[in-house]
């Protein structure tokens, strides 16, 4: 087991403040963070440590810092066996509560596991109350648990308002997935029979559950959780690729602070959430991250306080060390960066990625000259091939040989022997049929028959996953401007029948192309088709489509199951095929592939990647229920 430095070193190495709260004359930011990866009194297990929970806290303060969010001074980071429940509760009971004032934003942000103790209140109907896990949380006893209440308590010294807590852990629901190599749950391992009731507790209902979750406070504060009540916020493994190395992370964490650091200057929580619930849904994670939607904060701008500059608008990272050409830049994996990718100074010094790190990226300097503390924008973006990994490695091998061969030419897929090996989706038997289940344990294919017209079934579905994981790849971690793409009505369920719209705003003029991955599989180019072979959008202008009284309608069809539609705006109309007697160019993970490479070639290149200023996407998950 690691060890770390005391809770008594890390808080006399914090730096003192210069002035007393009652001192200042203008609003500032606090944080806390919080990531408990070594578990004291657990092993590394599934239920005990998590390898992703401490890189969540540094990846937070590192976007913090990066993006003028918070005051570097005015952070506090607690790890791993730092993270004790006394030192949590001196830092928002005492550190903060005593240095901000009334008006100041404070953010907490806890990484880790969670779990349940008995209700000692009588406010919750299953007799339990929801707990974030310490670092010194232990299996046989609540004592160091901090449940919803106590922490409700604690929030509540603080004197000002403007209060975000972020949780990326779980506290219920880990018989809804399966155990895979490449997530873990956030959920303490822990046997609720096992710990004594205290005396006014009310026994649990069987059956019975509380749909409350963790709650973080009353309306005062805004609350941002990895899941909803009773599912399953994963630690996720994200595989290395070419010149970056694997990491581990909270999956809604891994998000959210790509959302952070590519975020404009005005954009609201709300906006930031849902642009990590989408992301999600992309990246095939089954957890719907919760918003307390009632807290008027979360229509604010981000870490928002009156009189306060904001933060750096475009995505940027600062110059750290520079030795002749190799450069240095202070952030790593969890951003997106891929090498190859090109970034720019102001005075127009340009850097390729050649490595990326947990913490650090290394670039290479191709012309101009930079120093230490300069900003480097991303300018370019390197897409590269990524095929949807599939593992075959629990099934008998002639299931997989026919697989494979249900699988010719698609070549979007590639199935996976090696056991130990990453992949995106596993597929598993259990007796005559088979599922297939996403690397966070969630299932999302079941009940496939084992016979020749089941592996046919299960190449249909796989075809599907490479064509939404190719759409889902294309997306801009630096678009120059904005694209709004929503439903109609902003609806996102549908049920057999209903009619379907999409409504787009595009920030910049240019040329519209809507892509639908259906619920079968299908992918279809909705615009432009046979009769519009371009679609022009005027910048602040919607498009509506279809158009409200025409003759032409869209209706949610069978098959029940989940579609993606995605918005690209471009500077030129895409050039795609379709074939004679048809309305739309439809296919598989090909036309995917197709319409990638069309918005890459519209887009531009710069030193051999694509053009991120040129180009603007939005996209939105849908499902059709029966």
């Amino acid at each position: 087991m690691r060890r770390y430095v005391s809770v008594a070193a890390l808080l006399a190495a914090l730096p003192l403040l210069a002035f007393g709260p009652q001192e200042r004359t203008a609003l500032t930011q606090w944080a806390l963070l919080i990531g408990v990866s070594d578990y004291i009194n657990f092993a590394d297990v599934e239920g005990g440590d998590l390898p992703g929970a401490e890189h969540d806290a540094r990846r937070i303060r590192d976007v913090l810092v990066m993006k003028g969010y918070v005051p570097e001074q005015n952070i506090r980071l607690l790890l791993n066996e730092a993270a004790t429940r006394a030192a949590i509760q001196e830092s928002v009971a005492g550190w903060l509560a005593q240095n901000a004032r009334p008006g100041d934003n404070v953010t907490i942000f806890f990484a880790g596991h969670g779990s349940q103790m008995w209700d000692e209140s009588g406010d919750e109907d299953d007799g339990l109350d929801e707990t974030i896990a310490p670092a010194d949380v232990m299996a046989a006893s609540t004592e160091n648990d901090i449940s919803d209440d106590t922490f409700n308590e604690w929030l509540g010294a603080l004197p000002t308002d403007n209060v975000v807590v972020i949780l990326d852990n779980c506290n219920s629901g880990t018989g809804t997935r399966d155990v895979t190599p490449f997530s873990r749950g956030r959920l303490l391992a822990r046997d609720m029979n096992q710990v004594e009731r205290p005396t006014a507790a009310r026994r649990a209902l069987p059956g019975q559950q509380d749909d409350t979750g963790f709650d973080a406070t009353a309306t005062r504060v805004l609350e941002l959780a990895a899941a909803q009540p009773f599912q399953v916020a994963v630690d996720a493994y994200f595989p290395a690729t070419d010149g970056a190395e694997a990491f581990h992370g909270g999956a809604f964490t891994t998000f959210l602070v790509q959302q952070l650091w590519k975020a404009s200057s005005e954009i609201t929580y709300e906006e930031v959430f849902e642009g990590a619930h989408e992301a999600l849904k992309r990246n095939r994670f089954q957890q719907d991250p919760y918003l307390s939607t009632e807290v008027s904060l979360k229509d604010r701008a981000l870490f928002f306080v009156e009189g306060a500059t904001r933060g750096v608008a475009q995505v940027s990272l600062p110059v750290t060390t520079v030795s002749g050409a190799s450069v240095q830049l202070g952030a790593g994996l969890g951003l997106g960066i891929t090498p190859g990718s090109v970034f720019e100074t102001e005075s127009g010094a340009r850097l390729i990625v050649e490595s990326v790190g947990q913490r650090t990226t290394a670039a290479r300097l191709v012309s101009g000259s930079v120093r230490e503390g300069d900003q480097a924008r991303l300018r370019a973006h390197r897409y590269g091939e990524s095929p949807l990994l599939v593992s075959v490695a629990a099934i008998e091998t002639r299931l997989g040989s026919s697989l494979g061969a249900a699988l010719s030419g698609a070549t979007g897929v590639r199935l996976v022997e090696q056991e130990d090996a990453f992949a995106h989706l596993i597929v598993r038997r259990g007796g005559e049929e088979l599922r297939v289940v996403g690397s966070d344990g969630f299932v999302r294919h079941a009940g496939i028959g084992v016979d020749a017209s089941g592996i046919e079934r299960l190449a249909a579905a796989l075809r599907k996953e490479a064509a939404s994981k190719r759409l889902a790849d294309m997306d801009n971690p630096a678009q120059g401007f904005g694209v709004r793409l929503e439903m109609l009505g902003g609806k996102t369920s549908f049920g057999i029948g209903e009619e379907i719209g999409f409504t787009v705003e595009s920030e910049r003029d240019g040329y519209l192309t809507l892509v639908d991955l259906g619920t079968d599989g299908t992918v279809a180019v909705l615009l432009p088709n046979a009769e519009t072979r371009s679609v022009r959008v005027s910048a602040g202008r919607a498009v509506t489509f279809p158009a409200p009284g025409g003759a032409l309608v869209f209706t949610a069809l069978e098959p029940a199951g989940t579609g993606l539609v995605r918005a690209f705006v471009t500077q030129e109309p895409l050039d795609i095929a379709i074939r004679a007697g048809e309305e739309y160019a439809s296919g598989g993970e090909e036309l995917a592939g197709r319409v990638a490479a069309g918005v890459m070639s519209a887009a531009g290149e710069l030193e051999g990647a694509v053009r991120l200023d040129s180009w603007g996407t939005a996209s939105v998950v849908y499902d059709i229920q029966n």
